[in-house]
């Protein structure tokens, strides 16, 4: 049964902070090098000072001591000097996000609260596979700064967007912030209406809740939920570390957008072309694209005509034309048989068993240490990343359904990492929930 509470959000001080463009960023995981420095060099008090970006571990590497100790010390300054500052009384956040992707105009709708932490097999349910290396760097960071930066995106059932409704209806005229940075237009407003509080409360009491992104931190949180209540004298559910701060969207929205995510391989030998096309040919209907056929608009749109049968654009650097792959089912039973049913209706698992695992040979333990695999949501740059000798492979694929997300989660499954990009990513720097 999850259970939703208000909080009282830490916050940018707009007495101090006029545009919060300049101090916000997207989750740190998706923030390598160049953008950590873009981000510092919008403002002093940028939130990637605090987040500290993508995990070292990610390249090899162990983020030193030194660096979570800065970030404690930063986000301590801040608050003493009233750059952040705390909301008086618990509320909930009503998100609206207006964006455009794939074409369309969204307006995507969702609410931020604390969510219960629950390590029970089914209490939340997750779709992804985590790994090592960035729950001990987020869980450092936690430990010294004592707060969630960031939210866990998670989506619930509400067909009759009650919810929203209610939270809607008790909006005060104008939002505590509204800002525009890359297209996308934020407005967020504080809830404190006891009556709407209860209803979102209530409706979420019997929802099934599915982490859509930030799998790593919500582990992250249960293990530093784990620590706290190991070393404190009096055990109380509402301690702040007993929940995680958390975005909640209805997957009935129409404000909903999930992009592919591609796949690139990289310093990888790749095999003769003729002997990787009869592998091929064995699980998949081969068409080539040529001329017009090949331009990544037209590619992408070849995809979507499918929905019955897994399909994906191959590109080859030895390759003289993209590749439209459609699977045959029955030659491909045999391998995809040993895999639940949810997970066998989705391209990235058809491409990670048949054509990385099977037929490239790429293991499951180098798929996780991402050896060779590298990912990116940008078509062009996949296919630019062959021509160019950076990848010697790139898997263009369609967008997870939001019902395929839901069955794999309801199966207890993992989807492969990077099965699914809501866009846009939540902005870190608009709540943070400190947990002492």
């Amino acid at each position: 049964m999850p259970q939703i509470k208000a909080f009282a959000g830490t916050h940018y001080n707009p007495e101090i902070i006029d545009d919060l463009a300049t101090v916000t960023a997207p989750p740190y995981d998706v923030i390598t090098g160049p953008l950590k420095d873009d981000l510092k060099a919008q403002s002093p008090y940028n939130v990637i000072r605090l987040i500290l970006g993508k995990a070292a571990q990610e390249s090899g590497t162990i983020r030193p001591q030194s660096e979570f100790a800065e970030a404690a010390r930063t986000f301590n300054q801040w608050l003493n000097e009233k750059i952040l500052v705390d909301d008086p009384t618990p509320a909930l956040y009503d998100l609206e996000e207006e964006f455009e992707a794939v074409g369309r105009r969204y307006c995507r709708r969702g609410f931020i609260g604390r969510l219960k932490l629950e390590d029970e097999k089914d209490a939340v349910r997750p779709h992804e596979q985590t790994l090592d290396a960035p729950k001990a760097d987020r869980l450092e960071l936690t430990r010294h700064c004592k707060a969630n930066f960031s939210q866990i995106f998670t989506l619930y059932e509400d067909r009759e967007n009650v919810v929203e409704k209610a939270l809607g209806k008790a909006r005060p005229e104008k939002p505590m912030l509204t800002f525009t940075e890359s297209g996308i237009t934020r407005k967020l407003w504080r809830i404190t209406d006891a009556d709407a509080i209860r209803i979102a409360r209530e409706h979420m009491a019997d929802r099934e809740i599915f982490i859509a992104d930030g799998h790593h931190r919500y582990e992250t949180a249960l293990l530093y939920q784990k620590e706290r209540n190991a070393t404190t004298d009096k055990l109380d559910e509402n301690q702040p570390w007993n929940y995680v701060m958390s975005y909640f969207s209805s997957m009935s929205s129409p404000g909903l957008a999930i992009l592919p995510t591609h796949r690139m391989l990289a310093n990888f030998p790749t095999p003769p072309a003729a002997e990787l096309k009869a592998h091929l040919a064995e699980f998949f209907t081969l068409t080539e694209c040529h001329d017009e056929a090949a331009e990544i608009p037209a590619m992408l749109a070849r995809l979507e005509e499918n929905k019955e049968l897994s399909s994906f654009i191959f590109i080859a650097e030895n390759f003289t034309a993209p590749l439209l792959l459609t699977l045959k089912k029955e030659a491909a039973a045999r391998v995809l048989d040993k895999l639940p049913g949810s997970l066998a209706a989705l391209d990235v698992s058809v491409l990670q068993q048949l054509v990385f695992n099977h037929i490239l040979k790429i293991s499951t333990e180098d798929m996780e240490q991402q050896r060779y695999t590298r990912y990116t949501q940008d078509a062009a740059a996949a296919t630019a990343a062959v021509k160019e000798g950076s990848a010697q492979i790139a898997v263009l694929l369609k967008s997870t359904l939001i019902g395929q997300v839901r069955e794999v989660a309801r199966d207890g499954e993992k989807m492969p990492q990077k099965s699914t990009f809501f866009y846009p990513k939540l902005a870190t720097g608009l709540l943070i929930s400190r947990l002492d």
